[in-house]
C-alpha cells in the first residue's frame, strides 16, 4: 500500500509541477502586473508577426520585394533599438519607464496598422514597431532582480510559458476580430490592429501601476546603499 502511494505521490508531484512553478507569477503585486504586461505584449507582438504579411499583402498590394524590405528596416532598426537606444535609455528614465514608452510606441504603432491607407505609412508604423522589443528584455531584468537566485531559473522559465501561452492565444484572438469586422464602416479588415493597439493601451496603465521602488534597478541600488550607510556598512573611519 505504501509503495503504491509514494508512486502516486510522484506521478502527482511530476504532474502539478508545471503549475507549481508558474504560481510565482502569482507571487505578489509586481509579479502579477508583469505577468499581465507580457501577455499583452505577447499576445498582440506574436498576431502581429503572424497577420501583418497577408494583410499588406492583400490590403496594401505588397509584394515579395516591399516584404523583404521591410524585414531588413525593421532587423536594422530593432539592432539600433537595443544595441544603442535601450541601455541609455533605462539609466536615464528606469525600468518602467522604459516599458511605459515601448508599450506606447506599441499602441502608436499597431494604430498606424490599423488606419494605413499606403505602403509608405506601413513602413514607417514597423519601423517604429521595433521599440516595443525593448519591453521583453527589461520585463525580464525587473523579475530577475526581486527573486534569490536558486530562482531566477523558475521565474524565466514561468515568463517564457506565459509568453508562449500568449503568442498562441493572440493571433487567433485578433484573426477572430477580423473575421467579425473586416466590413465595418470605420477601420474595416484594419480594426484588429486597433484592437491590438487598445490591449498596448491596457498594457501601458498596468506598467504605470508598477511600484517604482522595485521595478527600478537604479532606485533599488540607492536604497540598498542608504541602508548600508546606516547600517554602518561601506563606510570607513578616518
Amino acid at each position: 500500500m505504501s509503495v503504491i502511494e509514494s508512486e502516486f505521490d510522484m506521478w502527482k508531484y511530476y504532474a502539478m509541477r508545471p503549475i507549481n512553478d508558474l504560481l510565482i507569477l502569482n507571487r505578489n503585486k509586481l509579479f502579477r502586473l508583469m505577468s499581465a504586461l507580457a501577455f499583452f505584449s505577447g499576445c498582440v507582438g506574436s498576431a502581429d508577426l503572424a497577420l501583418f504579411i497577408y494583410y499588406v499583402e492583400e490590403n496594401l498590394g505588397f509584394n515579395a520585394k516591399d516584404i523583404a524590405i521591410l524585414f531588413l528596416m525593421r532587423g536594422l532598426s530593432g539592432v539600433f533599438v537595443q544595441t544603442v537606444i535601450l541601455k541609455p535609455l533605462n539609466s536615464f528614465i528606469g525600468e518602467r519607464r522604459v516599458i511605459m514608452f515601448a508599450f506606447s510606441v506599441g499602441a502608436l504603432h499597431n494604430y498606424l496598422y490599423g488606419i494605413a491607407t499606403s505602403k509608405r505609412m506601413f513602413f514607417i508604423a514597423s519601423t517604429i514597431a521595433t521599440f516595443t522589443s525593448m519591453s521583453f528584455p527589461t520585463i525580464s531584468a525587473i523579475k530577475a532582480n526581486n527573486v534569490d537566485e536558486i530562482e531566477q531559473g523558475r521565474i524565466q522559465g514561468a515568463l517564457y510559458s506565459l509568453s508562449s501561452l500568449a503568442s498562441a492565444v493572440g493571433p487567433m484572438l485578433l484573426r477572430y476580430i477580423y473575421h467579425q469586422t473586416k466590413d465595418n464602416v470605420l477601420y474595416g479588415k484594419g480594426t484588429m490592429f486597433v484592437f491590438g493597439s487598445g490591449l498596448y493601451v491596457i498594457a501601458t496603465f498596468c506598467a504605470y501601476m508598477l511600484p517604482e521602488q522595485k521595478a527600478n534597478s537604479k532606485y533599488s541600488k540607492n536604497s540598498s546603499k542608504n541602508v548600508s550607510s546606516l547600517l554602518g556598512y561601506g563606510t570607513s573611519d578616518v
